[in-house]
Order: structure tokens, then sequence, then C-alpha cells
């Protein structure tokens, strides 16, 4: 059957397709199909063939390209026949052990309980020395050291002589600390005399007003200070006395008539005088007590000034300072003898008990003032210093005495509390941090100054939240799970979502409920029964 192509009109000029037989002999071509007509005919089919032959070159290349990219994308997209397949997905999630693995293995069940959590960032931290309890022990003065009794590494006890030097320049200080002191204990004696004469001129004052007799004032006033006032002041009294008795016994007589009104008016005059005399004694006296006792208060006050002084000076050069340094340098002061030798020693005491952590100089050596000796600390308590940074400033809500855990790195020493002593109020602007300190205590001496610590920071409030310890959590292909024992030597794997882990647990937010058991010992056990068993199917 032959298959021919109809007459069809061509757009061109002067061509004209004309059917063809393609059961014709391969050789053997219609002599119409060269009959193209006239040259110019022949020029423009040239120029379609070259046209339809680049625009199929064109049409390769883009299908080439085209199979290229599909390749690629299956390559990528399409996961070969040899490829992983996802854990979870091939695996059962239930292990069957038998009563011999159980007992081997030793699994420890835990609960899913609520626990209080507290979120907490570990920072470095550094034991140091508690300023408070270390101090540096230096001469303030010049002088040779006589005595050494401790030497590093010696524990003392508060009051204990650490150095006993000799200074030329502390006995002239001394030497005026007792000239001072003997000053106002003359002043002191002067100041009651003069105070309990005028509190017997007032009641002397007193009696005399009252008008007793001579004979019960002096038994009266026999052991009461009168300085001497005494004599003249009872002198007056007795005159004034005898003229009021002339004067009555006057007025008697000359009521019976038996002497003149004349002698009532002389005895009167008489009265009156002596009166007159005693009372201005009396003012005079008092008010020259009353001087003197004003003197005398002001000389004290004085004397108590310069002894100040002279004590000042002692105290600066032995160094001493605090309630009762006074009291303590005049009583080794005034309870040793006044040699030169004694009021040239000094004795410094240890201000608290502690250890000598270093010592610097030794017996018979000259010193200078300001020259360092020893270094006296009490490690019973320590600090602890580390810096907080921005992730941490959460914690500056925390005030003094409020706790703050502190991790060790000593064998049997994992974790001590610490109190809180103070944080700063200033940014470093060198490390961006602000410095913590906490007191934490040392009455073992485990702890040592200059020692790594790590301290756990609070930077969230105490919340209600499931927790599981954090040896129970076990990891696969970024899945978090744990084993639930489900029954007789049979153990569930359940993926749980974690949140917060801290001090040993682990929050749990989704997969697990209050109560649950898990196994907290073991766990790797079962994880690597239920790998075997993936791994036989």
């Amino acid at each position: 059957m032959k298959r021919v192509f109809p007459v069809c009109e061509c757009p061109l000029e002067g061509l004209r397709l004309i059917p063809f037989d393609f059961t014709a002999k391969p050789n053997v071509v219609p002599e119409s199909v060269y009959s193209l007509g006239s040259s110019s005919m022949k020029s423009s089919l040239v120029k379609i063939t070259v046209v339809l032959l680049a625009v199929a070159a064109l049409v390769a290349v883009g299908w080439w390209k085209f199979n290229q990219v599909s390749e690629v994308a299956a390559t990528v997209v399409m996961p070969s026949a040899s490829a992983e397949v996802p854990f979870q997905a091939e695996v059962s999630h239930l292990v069957q052990l038998t009563p011999e693995k159980v007992k081997t293995a030793g699994f420890v069940i835990s609960s899913v309980a609520s626990t209080e959590l507290l979120h907490e960032h570990l920072v470095p931290g550094r034991i140091q020395y508690d300023e408070r309890r270390h101090i540096l022990v230096r001469s303030a003065t010049d002088g040779i050291i006589t005595n050494l009794p401790v030497k590093p590494g010696k524990l003392v006890a508060k009051g204990d002589v650490l150095i006993e030097i000799s200074s030329p320049e502390v006995g002239d200080a001394r030497a005026n600390v007792l000239q001072r002191r003997a000053e106002l204990d003359l002043a002191e004696e002067s100041r009651d005399w003069e105070k309990a004469t005028c509190e017997g001129l007032s009641q002397l004052s007193a009696a005399i007003r009252n008008r007793k007799t001579v004979d019960e004032i002096r038994t009266q006033f026999r052991t009461i200070v009168l300085g001497d006032a005494r004599e003249a002041l009872l002198s007056g009294y007795s005159d004034l006395l005898l003229s009021e008795t002339q004067l009555q016994s006057a007025e008697e007589n000359a009521a019976n008539g038996v002497v003149p009104a004349k002698v009532v008016t002389e005895r009167t005059a008489n009265r009156d005088s002596f009166e007159a005399k005693l009372t201005s004694a009396i003012e005079v006296r008092t008010f020259s007590a009353n001087q003197m006792r004003l003197q005398s208060e002001a000389k004290v006050q004085d004397a108590m000034r310069r002894l100040q002084i002279s004590l000042q000076q002692v105290r600066t050069l032995l160094g001493a300072a605090g309630e009762g340094a006074d009291t303590e340098i005049l009583a080794d002061t005034l309870g040793e003898e006044s040699s030169a030798e004694e009021l040239s020693r000094i004795k410094l005491k240890a201000p608290f008990s502690g250890t000598i952590e270093s010592c610097s100089i030794s017996s018979n050596e000259r010193l200078t003032a300001g020259e360092s000796l020893m270094i006296l600390a009490d490690t019973a308590t320590l600090w602890v210093a580390a810096d907080l940074r921005q992730r941490e400033w959460r914690a500056l809500r925390l005030q003094p005495g409020d706790k703050i855990r502190v991790v060790t790195n000593i064998e049997g020493v994992n974790s001590r509390d610490a109190i809180v002593h103070f944080s700063g109020r200033e940014v470093d602007p060198a490390t961006n941090a602000i410095p913590l300190v906490a007191l934490i205590e040392n009455e073992d001496g485990r702890l040592r100054p200059g020692m790594f610590v790590r301290v756990a920071i609070p930077v969230t409030d105490v919340r209600q939240a499931l927790t599981i310890p954090e040896a129970s959590l076990l990891e696969h292909d970024k899945t978090c799970f744990v084993f639930v024992p489900v029954g007789e030597n049979q153990f569930q794997r359940v993926n749980i979502e974690t949140g917060v882990r801290t001090n040993g647990l682990v929050e749990v937010l989704a997969g697990l409920k209050s109560g649950d058991k898990v196994v907290s010992e073991g766990g790797f056990f079962l994880k690597s029964e239920l790998l075997l068993q993936g791994e036989s199917e």
C-alpha cells in the first residue's frame, strides 16, 4: 500500500510540494522532485534547510541539558537502594530480656516526680582568702627583732605573740604616756578636792541657816571637806550666836527695866554686824571654791587630751587599732616595769585565730617602718569569686545572705553551699562582667586559696516541673528517650521531650506523666539490646 502525501501549497514563491512515493526504490527519485523552478528558488531552499538544521541543533542541545538536570535532581532527591534506614523505622521499641540478663544488668528503677526546679549556669570561679580574716603584718616603726616565736604553717590563737621588737622610739612614746597619765591623776585629785569643798560649803551654809549649835556642826562636819573655810566660818558663826544670845538677854532685861533700851539697840547692831560678816564670808568662800573647781576641771580635760595624744602616738608606732586599743596600751605600759628596755619592747599579737601563711623575717634582723613581716589568715571561711556576664545578669537579683552552690573537683566533695557576700555595681569594660563574691565554710580545710571551682548561678525562678534522673536519659538520631518497665523482663522505649537539665535532673515536657517508672541505671544495656534486635531483623 502506498503512502502518498497530498500536494500542498508552499508559502515560498515558486515552491510546490508534490506527492512522494515512499515505496519507491531508495535510489530512484522522481524527476519531478528536482523540478524546483528557477535558480532563485534553489537559493531559497538552501536557506530554509540551514534554518531547519540550526533549529534542530538547538532543540537537541536543550533536550540534552534537560536530561542532565533531571539525572542530578534524581541523584539528590532519591535515596539509593543501599541507604541506611532510620533507626526508629526498623527496630522494635520493646526489649525482651532473659532473667539472667536482667540480673546481670542490675537495673535501677526511678519514678517521674514533680520537683522544684532551678535552672543554673555553671561559671568559673576561684577560691580566695576572706579579706576580713587575712592581714599582712607590717612593722610600724624601726627596730630590731628580739624574739620570733612563730613560723610558716603554725596555728595561732587570738592574742598570741607573733613578734617581739625593740624600738627606742616606742620607749620614748610610752614614757610620755606615763608622764601624761601622772598629770591626769594629779588633776583629777585636785578636781575631786575642789568639788568636795564646794559640796561641804553648801552643807555648812544650810546648817548655819538652820542655827545648829557649833558643837553639832563640828561633830557633823568632822569628815566633810571644807578646806581653809572651816575655822573662819565656824569662828564667825560662833560670834553670831554669841551676839544673838546677848541681844536676847538685853531684850529681857530691858523689858524688866534692868537695862536701858540703848543697850538693846547696841546689841542688835552688834548682831547684825556679825551676821553680815558671816554671810559675806560664806558667799566669798563658796564663789572661790566654785572657781577652783572649774579650774581643776579644765586642768583635768587638758591632761586627758594630752594623754590621748600620747596614746595616739603609741598606737601609730605599734600599729594598734580597734576598740579597746588604748586600754590595752595603758595596761601594757603601766603593768610593766618602767625600765627603758621594757618600755622599748613591742609585742605584736594576733588579732584573730589563724595560720601563719608566710614569714619573710628572722630573729635579730633590723626592721624599717612599713616593712612586711608575715601574713596571717583564717581559712575556716573563704571567699568564692566569680564573674557574671550578660547571660547570668539575671542573677544580680541575688541579695547578701542568699545561698548558691559551688561545685569542686575534690574527691569526696561534690558541691558546697556558699552565702552571697556582695555583687558588684559596675560592669568591667575589659571583661563585660560583674564580680560576685560568696562566703564558703572551710572548717575541714579541704579548700585552698587559688583553687579553681565552678559556681552554679541561678538564672530562673524556682518552679515545679516533672523530672527524671539525668542518668536515665538516652539519645539516638537526635531523639531523646527512656526505657520504661512494662512487664516481667520487658522494657519499652518511650520518646520524650526534654527541657532544662540541672543538678543531675532533667525536665520532662512531654512523653511521661507523674508516677511513671523509668530505668535510671542500665539504660545503655537496653539500648544495646535494642540496636542488636534491629540489626537481626
